[in-house]
């Protein structure tokens, strides 16, 4: 394999990520201002626009990803490696910098229903795809957690000014975002450009990665599951560091079952409405119990009061994310 080509390979790799990033930045911040000069609340605004957002990059990956025939382990090991890695990668993180703290409702409602979805999840691809019908599902039980979190938001079942805190942390990494647009057809124009680099960026990821998986010699699900995740995870991971500064640290728990249950949700969902989404036997065998571990892990070191996840329990959680991922390599699960 030519030096040449090998480095052409990561270069298109490196620019897809940065084009998913930026894109949705630029349609976040766009749609958001948009919506707060229609003075829609910074409420909804969380629950929308910027939950939809930074899901994005993770979605466009998976349906381009899905329509190629050649990387159709990349769509589902962007879901299952992102889930992973944002509990054992993100949390983790998140843990050892300061430790989070987890609300009541957090712990009785949205952690369980985390584990739940997950196992719901694994039983209707247990055959092997998720086809039309079961896309159809996820996307209604999407509507419905929209639905509950909104109605939720509002009963004070959830902490009034969470959202708010939520939303604050992300205007800290760019001021842009939640703003009034005091220029329409500027924010407009964001929307626009970002959609376009989104959808070429998806396009030169998932390219280069199906190149760099047979320069390795491992297989494309590996790639999707390590490589490809952890960079469609990256606006969580921002969203978290910035909350760990702000002295947020219980953000942490929030963005991550939320953005689990938007990939399994939204992201499945939309994939399989518009293409069956194969699901590898090695995900089935290996992978989907590795995701629903780390879920149930989170339940299960928050059970003593407070609810919390400790430094060292995020340090558990970094080194078994890490032994995952170097077993991944080691085996290649081809």
């Amino acid at each position: 394999m030519p030096v040449s080509s090998w480095i052409l390979d990561i270069l298109f790799f490196l620019l897809g990520f940065a084009l998913l990033t930026l894109g949705a930045d630029f349609l976040i911040r766009g749609a958001s201002r948009i919506a707060a000069r229609m003075n829609i609340s910074p409420v909804v605004i969380g629950l929308t626009i910027v939950a939809f957002g930074t899901s994005l990059p993770e979605l466009l990956v998976s349906v381009v990803a899905n329509l190629q025939p050649d990387g159709r382990s990349i769509a589902i090991g962007n879901i299952v490696g992102s889930n992973i890695a944002n509990i054992g990668l993100i949390l983790g993180v998140a843990a050892v910098a300061g430790i989070v703290t987890i609300e009541r409702w957090m712990f009785r409602r949205e952690i369980p229903l985390l584990v739940i979805t997950s196992v719901v999840f694994i039983a209707l691809s247990w055959n092997g795809s998720l086809g039309l019908v079961e896309g159809i599902i996820l996307a209604a039980g999407l509507i419905g957690f929209t639905y509950y979190s909104y109605t939720a938001q509002r009963s004070g079942e959830v902490h009034p000014d969470s959202r708010e805190v939520e939303l604050e942390v992300v205007e800290s990494i760019d001021p842009g975002i939640g703003r009034p647009s005091t220029n329409l057809l500027w924010d407009i124009g964001l929307i626009i450009v970002g959609l376009v680099g989104l959808i070429f960026g998806a396009e030169w990821l998932v390219s280069a990665a199906e190149n760099i998986a047979r320069d390795l010699g491992v297989s494309d699900l590996v790639i999707g599951l390590t490589l490809v995740a952890v960079g469609t995870s990256l606006p969580e991971l921002a969203t978290t560091i910035a909350a760990v500064r702000k002295g947020e640290a219980d953000i942490a728990i929030g963005n991550v079952v939320g953005s689990n249950l938007f990939n399994m949700l939204f992201i499945g969902g939309a994939a399989a409405i518009i293409r069956p989404l194969v699901v590898p036997e090695n995900v089935l065998r290996v992978d989907y119990w590795v995701m629903l571990a780390f879920a149930v892990s989170v339940y299960i070191m928050a059970i003593p009061r407070p609810h919390r996840i400790t430094r060292w329990q995020g340090g558990l959680l970094l080194v078994a994310y890490f032994g995952y991922t170097t077993w991944l390599f080691v085996n290649g699960a081809i």
